[in-house]
């Protein structure tokens, strides 16, 4: 199997304040170029809905070396690298025009029954697919654990009906962003992300109200988005920062 590749420019609707492309763009990416090659598999939305299952999201973990920023043009890359009996690996790279590698991630995908929202057997219900044993990225989608101290911050917020995708639920590029709400802007403009891990639990839906607890140490927060008494937990992310190099050296 070939990886699929496609070129993009970075827009400048897709970056935050400080030129550089927003988290949630990037997800966005790395949706779309899911979506476009499963397509070209003959595995995507449509011979899926068809038969009433599903991929759902399970996780990511992304290495950022460097963000592109508006104007840049990328190389996306993607391929599926690996497999389990409930679950597909599939990994990504970013590269800029000199072919240097600017961010790499892998992800983690449950095939479900849409209809109950239940694992199902990958190898019952999708057709073999090539695999390409080359990982962008190592990880073993471990547990991220929250610390046994109240968390730094809490805040409160509801799902918009602007949040929800075509399953019905919270897209899963909203889960990292509204995390970035736990922080001033001061921070956002000295610190960058260089690693980002997502853990989904369960899918948050219109109207649902979202408790957002942060844990700070050093350069690594924790996250958790749950409901008001923390008996549905929707996500879990854990973000490692850089500080932003002076302009003024």
């Amino acid at each position: 199997m070939d990886k699929y590749k496609k070129s993009y420019i970075i827009k400048s609707y897709e970056c935050d304040f400080k030129l550089k492309l927003r988290v949630r763009s990037l997800f966005n990416l790395f949706q779309d170029m899911a979506d476009e090659h499963a397509d070209e598999m003959g595995l995507g939305y449509a011979y899926c809905h068809e038969r009433g299952i599903g991929w759902i999201g399970g996780g990511y973990h992304v290495a950022v070396n460097q963000w592109p920023t508006w104007g840049d043009t990328i190389e996306m890359s993607t391929w599926p690298s690996a497999a389990t009996a409930a679950t597909g690996i599939r990994d990504f790279s970013a590269t800029n025009q000199k072919g240097e590698t600017l961010i790499r991630a892998t992800s983690q995908w449950v095939l479900v029954d849409t209809n109950r929202m239940r694992p199902i057997p990958v190898l019952k219900h999708i057709p073999t697919y090539e695999l390409l044993p080359e990982r962008a990225f190592i990880s073993d989608f471990a547990k991220i654990i929250t610390p046994d101290t109240p968390p730094d911050d809490v805040r409160s917020f509801p799902v918009r009906i602007d949040d929800i995708d075509l399953n019905d639920h919270v897209n899963n590029a909203l889960y990292p962003t509204w995390v970035l709400d736990a922080f001033d802007a001061d921070f956002l403009k000295k610190h960058t992300l260089s690693e980002i891990q997502v853990s989904f639990r369960h899918p948050a839906r219109y109207r649902d109200i979202i408790t957002l607890q942060t844990w700070q140490k050093q350069n690594e927060t924790v996250h958790t988005l749950t409901n008001a008494d923390h008996t549905v937990e929707y996500a879990r992310v854990r973000l490692v920062w850089q500080q932003e190099r002076s302009h003024d050296a």
